[in-house]
């Protein structure tokens, strides 16, 4: 009995153990989360950084981790480092302490710790991989799981900790960061501490900057910018003025006050993404916030949508967060949803259902369409993979559903389960669940077996109606053939010859399959519609030319037809953006001897006196698809003096931007283009975008080749979209045949790109990789790659899968 008693002891101490070391894995997985949830909290972390003046010095670093424990057990801290004793000193309750380096964390024992309040101390090289330094700027981008990459921490989203900061900075430069600016004695900055937040949402900024300060109302904003140009500059006004009104407009829809203590912003060049949500110190793209001095409805419009979409962060996301990144579409359904509301207030003369229409459906189709496609809700079982989460679907097929919860709901019982919603989870986390269990209790509707199929179910529904009776009736097929049907309610039409009109309110999601009398139908009359209808329709016929059920031929003639009348902005700049994706996409021959209809249609609205914005989305569309010979020489006339079109107004950015396109156009010029548009762009960050970019525009083969294999270093790739930029030109379009040859090595660092990269960067990465081409050899690389690699994660493949749809499922591709 003694000997069985000690067996059994001892197998209970093995599988503890075991239990404790299978935690213990690469990355954050979803078994280690659970387990620190449930007995870590009261967390704090105090930090100190000491930013050199030498970019290539390593950053000292302290952070001291306050926490209590529920129970005595080894502590494991997320920390991934390049070095290979980024540890100084851990000190644990004041006392130095042994601990072990494992699998990207650190481990503590449990002797040196105590149930109850325990303080951290660590000493420590920061990690620099999300850590962006530039000579005269640093700033960090930590989402989804890159706090681990800087500094020591329990890197999930559940453990919300308040954040002290003191930054050590090189002389001229300012900083900012979540917390309220406290002192500054010499050159050592200190922070206030935050409200609760998740590790993700951590951030500072520190540079060379120039700070913009705006009030209203008692409510002070501060802007943090790079620029030189005055006529940006004055952007900050109308910039400050849109936050101002979201933060207004989302206080009185929630019935919560800015729950922060303050909102700054930085504006970055280069920035990764549109924006990032960091609570008191948000930072912004220049591209999207700064404009062209006449800027399209489009570009003002996606400026005030970015602006309120970070802003609704601060309500959904930073106060109340997921709990775990799986559901990370939570908070970016809500920002999109709720940006589309905010800014309808802003611009009282735009059509904002067209608006949602135009903004959310195509991109959404762009994923959900292909073999790749996910789920809004996707499987996530480490935080490694936390980046491949985010896409398309998560942020514009996400909308669309919440639109139609919203529906199903009214309007007012869903702003009642919104506020229910925030006053319950309150600087804490709350899964999509948590939600739908807040809204049932509104309806007696069964939202969650609805949002089952649209929340956790990947792909669209074809639809295919039929005319029986005098009736018209609608069949769904599954394309993954599970049987599914999702439930939604259509509006549809009939013409003439039985022909029928799908979906003319725009509401209903999926492929709407067109037989040949409806589509001639459509394309006959499509500028007779409303806008909404109109705008519908235009999307039919394209998801219909990209399935193979309308030849493209067809399709750009009726776009071609369509730009002729049309006077909706936003319809004109969708249209045009469809003509340019079905020219590149489908064309044959690159080298033109005159141009096509396209071109010459969009030459004709571009020098028209009257043309007005249509003729700067013209010019832009033009100057992407002109091959031939005459095309290319009426653009390289206007870029070279552009007030030979004296109604359009092209910004540096546009000229910018055709000076690239000219270059792949006349080789003979390349040295002449570049020495002529570097000469007149204002700002040094634009200066060295150029300069990095325009290598990969050479005529020179080897210079080409030199460029792509320098990108496949990751110390070549630290500004991402510079990079992806420089990627996408080398693989344009009318370089296809000899590019084709970096589509393999491209493939098979994506690994390494997803790794070393932020989140929207493997995507992006796919996309300039793939998007220029067409032809069926560049399919056969794709198909091979994907049946060869047995080490790709399937997130990354589904990526491939998305981006080289056009090539590899597309009936129409040459």
């Amino acid at each position: 009995m003694k000997k069985l008693l000690y067996a059994l002891m001892l197998l209970m101490a093995f599988t503890s153990c075991k239990s404790e070391t299978s935690l213990i894995e690469e990355g954050v997985s979803k078994d280690l989360a659970i387990s620190r949830f449930s007995n870590i909290s009261e967390l704090t972390y105090d930090l100190d950084f000491s930013i050199p003046q030498e970019m290539d010095s390593s950053i000292e670093a302290k952070v001291t981790i306050g926490l209590n424990l529920a129970k005595r057990e080894e502590l494991i801290l997320d920390f991934r480092h390049d070095s290979a004793a980024p540890l100084r000193v851990l000190r644990v309750n004041g006392k130095d302490a042994k601990y072990s380096f494992r699998k990207e964390h650190i481990v503590i024992p449990a002797r040196y710790l105590i149930e109850g309040l325990n303080s951290v101390e660590i000493e420590f090289l920061a990690g620099e991989q999300s850590l962006n330094r530039r000579e005269d700027l640093i700033y960090t981008l930590l989402v989804p799981d890159r706090a681990r990459t800087l500094f020591p921490c329990f890197d999930q989203p559940d453990l919300k900790g308040r954040y002290s900061l003191s930054l050590t900075l090189p002389e001229g430069w300012v900083a900012l960061a979540n917390g309220k600016f406290l002192t500054q004695v010499q050159n050592r900055v200190v922070f206030a501490s935050t409200e609760p937040l998740p590790t993700y949402l951590f951030s500072f900024v520190a540079g060379k900057m120039n700070k913009y300060d705006l009030s209203r109302n008692g409510r002070n904003i501060s802007i943090y910018h790079r620029e030189s140009d005055p006529s940006r500059i004055a952007q900050c006004d109308i910039i400050g003025e849109q936050i101002f009104s979201s933060l207004e407009w989302l206080e009185d829809y929630t019935g919560v006050a800015y729950p922060f203590s303050k909102y700054d912003i930085a504006i970055i060049p280069g920035f990764q993404y549109g924006g990032m949500e960091h609570a008191g110190a948000t930072l912004y793209s220049d591209r999207t916030l700064f404009t062209g001095e006449n800027p399209t409805t489009s570009e003002k419009l996606e400026r005030a949508k970015l602006i309120a979409h970070e802003t609704a962060h601060m309500w959904f996301g930073d106060y109340v967060t997921m709990k775990w990144f799986d559901d990370v579409w939570t908070k970016e359904v809500f920002a999109n949803w709720f940006a589309i509301q905010m800014v309808a207030p802003m611009f009282p003369e735009i059509d904002h259902r067209l608006s949602f229409i135009d903004s959310y459906f195509p991109p959404a189709y762009a994923e959900d369409r292909t073999r790749g496609s996910n789920p809004v809700q996707q499987e996530l079982d480490n935080l490694s993979y936390a980046g491949l989460v985010y896409g398309n679907i998560i942020y514009n097929k996400a909308p669309v559903v919440m639109e139609m919860l919203v529906e199903k709901l009214g309007r007012e019982l869903f702003r009642e389960g919104i506020r229910r919603y925030l006053k319950k989870y309150a600087y804490s986390n709350a899964t999509w669940d948590d939600l739908i269990e807040i809204l049932d209790s509104l309806t007696g509707e069964n939202l969650l077996a609805w949002s089952n199929v649209w929340i956790k179910e990947k792909g669209r529904p074809e639809i295919t109606l039929a005319l029986i009776n005098g009736e018209i009736v609608a069949s769904q097929r599954d394309p993954f053939d599970r049987g599914l049907i999702w439930e939604q309610e259509l509006l549809n039409d009939t013409g003439d010859a039985g022909a029928i009109i799908p979906n003319i309110d725009g509401k209903g999601y999926g492929l709407f399959i067109l037989d040949s009398v409806s589509s001639a139908e459509i394309m006959r009359n499509i500028s007779s519609y409303s806008p909404v209808k109109r705008e519908s329709e235009l999307i039919n016929l394209y998801e219909n030319m990209l399935a193979g059920y309308l030849k493209p031929e067809l399709f750009t003639e009726s776009v071609c037809a369509m730009l002729e009348r049309e006077n909706e902005m936003q319809i004109f700049s969708r249209a045009a953006g469809f003509l340019t994706s079905a020219t590149v996409l489908y064309m044959r021959d690159v080298r033109a001897e005159g141009p096509g209809r396209a071109e010459e249609l969009l030459w004709k609205i571009t020098s028209s006196p009257k043309g007005g914005e249509k003729s700067i989305i013209a010019f832009r569309a033009l100057t992407e698809i002109a091959c031939d010979s005459i095309s290319a020489e009426r653009i390289y006339k206007v870029w070279e003096k552009p007030q030979t079109l004296r109604h359009i107004s092209l910004s540096e950015r546009d000229l910018t931007r055709t000076a690239y396109e000219l270059a792949l156009r006349f080789p003979s010029r390349y040295d002449a283009i570049r020495q002529y548009q570097l000469g007149r762009i204002t700002g040094n960050d634009r200066r060295e975008e150029f300069l990095y970019l325009y290598p990969s525009l050479s005529p020179d083969i080897q210079t080409r080749d030199s460029v792509f294999n320098s990108l496949l270093k990751v110390e070549n790739r630290g500004i991402e979209p510079w990079a992806a930029s420089s990627l996408g030109y080398l693989n344009h379009f009318s370089r296809r045949e000899q590019s084709a040859k970096y589509i393999l090595p491209a493939l098979e660092i994506l690994p390494e790109i997803q790794k070393t990269g932020d989140i929207f960067f493997p995507r992006n990465w796919l996309r300039a990789l793939l998007a220029g081409h067409s032809r069926k050899e560049a399919a056969s690389v794709v198909n091979k790659f994907l049946e060869t690699d047995k080490i790709l994660h399937p997130m990354l493949r589904g990526k491939v899968l998305q981006q080289g749809d056009h090539i590899i499922n597309s009936p129409n591709s040459n």
